[in-house]
Formats: structure tokens, C-alpha cells, sequence
């Protein structure tokens, strides 16, 4: 007689053998058939649409182009050299000088010669020439100061009184007020019959045979 603890192993693991045989078959069955299945054919591509032909334009025919004459070559032109510009020499002598013109009488209240005048005049042109000079180089060209004076009678001999300026082409007042002392060492003569004379007298620094300004 079989005992008890056998008979429960049987029923117990022949149930069991068979389950696990049956899931296992069923797990191999199913895998089998995934595989074998054939997986579905592809659609085929749409047709791209067909658009339609233009016809070609005709080729207008190529015209020969116009070929431009070579220019003929010219002789260079040359320049004529250019002279180069004075140099001014600051050291040179200024060739202007300080002529000497007949004075003019414009009134007088008694009697007196023009030529002494002159030559009263021509005595201190040195230092009216000195006063131009020391200016020249900040006054080109030729340059006049005109003045006005009045030579009154002192015994034998007369005096410059009451000088003004009239005009003048350096404005320098230093160059002004020097002409002007200048002629306070002139010995003018004193008008005869006694009274006064009015002069106008322009002192002008140009190059000698220039007419000046």
C-alpha cells in the first residue's frame, strides 16, 4: 500500500509537469508563428505628375560686333620747365629810396620859396629814409606818408608847428610819428614879411624810376 506523502507528490506534480509543458508549447507555437507571418508589402511610390513641355525660343542669330580703330599714338607732350619763384633774401639791401618832390604851398601870410622849402627838406630825407627802412621788412612794396605842417617864422630862421598827418599807405603809427619828428631837425626859412606858412609834403619809398603809389 503506497503511502500517503507519495500520493500527494503525484497528484501534485503531474498536474503541475503538465501546465508547464502546455504554457511552454504554447509560448513555442505562438514565437514560431510571429516569424513566420510575412510582413505586408510596401505601397508603391506615386508617380511624380508630368508637367507640361514649353517649346524652346529661337536663338536670334549672333550680329558681328563693330571693332573701334586703334588710337594712333600720340608724341608726349612735354612741359616747358618752369622757372622757380624769387626767393626773397631778407639780407639783401632794400633798393627803395626816399626821393625828393617839390612841396606844396597851400596858404600862406607872407612870402616864402618853394626851393628852400626843398632843400629844408632834402636836409633831413636821411632820417625820414632810416624811419621807412625800419619797416620794410613788414611793408613791401612801395609805400607814401603824406603830411601837413605849418613853418612859422622864429627871428632869421623858421620852425615846423602844428604837424598832422594827411594819409599814409603802412598803417604803423610808430613809422608815422617818426616821419613826423623828422622834420623838427629841418631848417626851414622863415617866411618873409613876417607870418606863416601851411606845406603839404608827401614822403614817398619807392625804387628809384618808380611813380610810386
Amino acid at each position: 500500500m503506497a503511502s500517503p506523502n507519495r500520493t500527494l507528490v503525484r497528484w501534485l506534480l503531474i498536474p503541475g509537469l503538465s501546465l508547464g509543458l502546455f504554457l511552454l508549447f504554447t509560448l513555442g507555437a505562438a514565437w514560431v508563428t510571429r516569424f513566420m507571418e510575412a510582413p505586408p508589402a510596401p505601397e508603391p511610390p506615386a508617380p511624380p505628375p508630368v508637367l507640361p513641355r514649353r517649346e524652346a525660343a529661337p536663338i536670334a542669330p549672333e550680329l558681328p560686333r563693330a571693332t573701334a580703330p586703334a588710337p594712333r599714338p600720340t608724341a608726349p607732350v612735354r612741359e616747358p620747365p618752369r622757372a622757380p619763384p624769387p626767393r626773397e633774401d631778407f639780407d639783401a639791401p632794400d633798393p627803395r629810396r626816399v626821393p625828393v618832390v617839390e612841396p606844396v604851398v597851400e596858404r600862406t601870410s607872407g612870402r616864402i620859396d618853394p626851393e628852400d622849402l626843398r632843400l629844408a627838406v632834402q636836409a633831413v630825407t636821411p632820417l625820414v629814409q632810416q624811419c621807412f627802412q625800419d619797416a620794410a621788412q613788414r611793408n613791401r612794396g612801395a609805400q607814401e606818408v603824406k603830411l601837413r605842417f605849418t613853418v612859422e617864422g622864429e627871428g632869421s630862421e623858421g620852425k615846423m608847428n602844428r604837424g598832422v598827418l594827411v594819409s599814409s599807405t603802412i598803417p604803423d603809427p610808430m613809422v608815422q610819428a617818426c616821419v613826423l619828428d623828422s622834420l623838427l631837425d629841418a631848417r626851414f626859412p622863415a617866411p618873409r614879411l613876417g607870418g606863416s606858412a601851411t606845406v603839404l609834403y608827401p614822403f614817398r619809398f619807392t625804387v628809384p624810376g618808380d611813380a610810386g603809389p
